[in-house]
């Protein structure tokens, strides 16, 4: 192999999730060791997925408020430098408070500086890993998450995000990392069964997430439509900015579901 990370990246429903499994079964049938790493995995070793985030006053804020769950907020506190880290989706048997209020204090729920120097630290532990022959491969981490932390949560200046993005680039640079990113000319019509498909809980999330807060809520995106809008805007705005990141990247343009094409095209690239 000549990569040590494979990220797939997409809207959602592009068919991430399937491939990063597709691209795992075939690595291991030629003898590679894999780790593959998907959204809302606690354990992600580059991307923080239901963890909060303290400082000392917090954390200790935390321990006073909960007595009675004092050491295992100790226990699984994971303390950087000055921060202390808690996956609080892994908690059994504590208060249900707890939980919640750890909630609140998500990474991803951080001010937009905090929440970039937090990333960075952490895609730079996952570099420091004594990689050997492994191939890590990653679903949505590097462009989706940050895309709707900087823009559909806080509206930041695309510079600023396309910013952040070169210097994780620069960090795995030495990885020789490869970047599969599906897009669709037609994003109202390849995005209309994904929505249908899914609970309706989660419609009414993912379309609130993005059209009323931050810039759908600046630019005044509105329901389903607003939604479809905000998606076209981040396909071409994310795919702007790879072509100015150091990254090797194969971008395929799956609307028609040629699925035998694109995993060949995917076989090619990682030989």
């Amino acid at each position: 192999m000549n990569t040590n990370l494979i990220i797939v990246e997409g809207v959602p429903g592009s068919g991430k999730s399937t491939t990063a499994h597709f691209i795992k079964d075939h690595l291991e049938e030629k003898g590679v060791n894999v780790k593959l790493f998907q959204e809302g995995d606690t354990s992600h070793p580059a991307d923080y997925e239901s963890t909060a985030c303290l400082n000392e006053d917090q954390f200790n804020d935390m321990i006073e408020r909960f007595p009675e769950d004092r050491k295992v907020i100790e226990d699984v506190a994971e303390k950087k430098g000055e921060l202390y880290f808690i996956r609080y989706r892994n908690l059994v048997n504590v208060d249900s408070a707890l939980v919640d209020a750890l909630a609140s204090k998500d990474v991803y729920e951080l001010d937009l500086d905090r929440f970039e120097e937090v990333s960075f630290d952490y895609w730079e532990e996952f570099v420091d890993t004594d990689f050997g022959d492994e191939v890590y491969i990653f679903e949505c981490c590097f462009l989706q998450n940050p895309f709707t932390k900087f823009i559909a949560m806080h509206n930041a200046e695309p510079k600023r995000l396309e910013d952040h993005l070169k210097k994780i680039s620069s960090l795995i640079f030495p990885l020789n990392p490869l970047l599969i990113y599906f897009y669709q000319e037609d994003i109202g019509q390849s995005f209309q069964h994904v929505y249908e498909e899914r609970s309706q809980e989660w419609r009414d999330f993912f379309t609130d997430y993005h059209v009323n807060q931050g810039y759908g809520k600046e630019i005044g995106l509105k329901g389903y439509q607003g939604l479809v809008e905000f998606l076209e805007m981040r396909r071409d705005l994310e795919m702007r900015i790879l072509e100015g990141l150091p990254i090797r990247t194969v971008l395929i343009e799956n609307g028609d579901k040629d699925w035998d094409g694109y995993y060949n095209k995917i076989t090619e690239e990682i030989k």
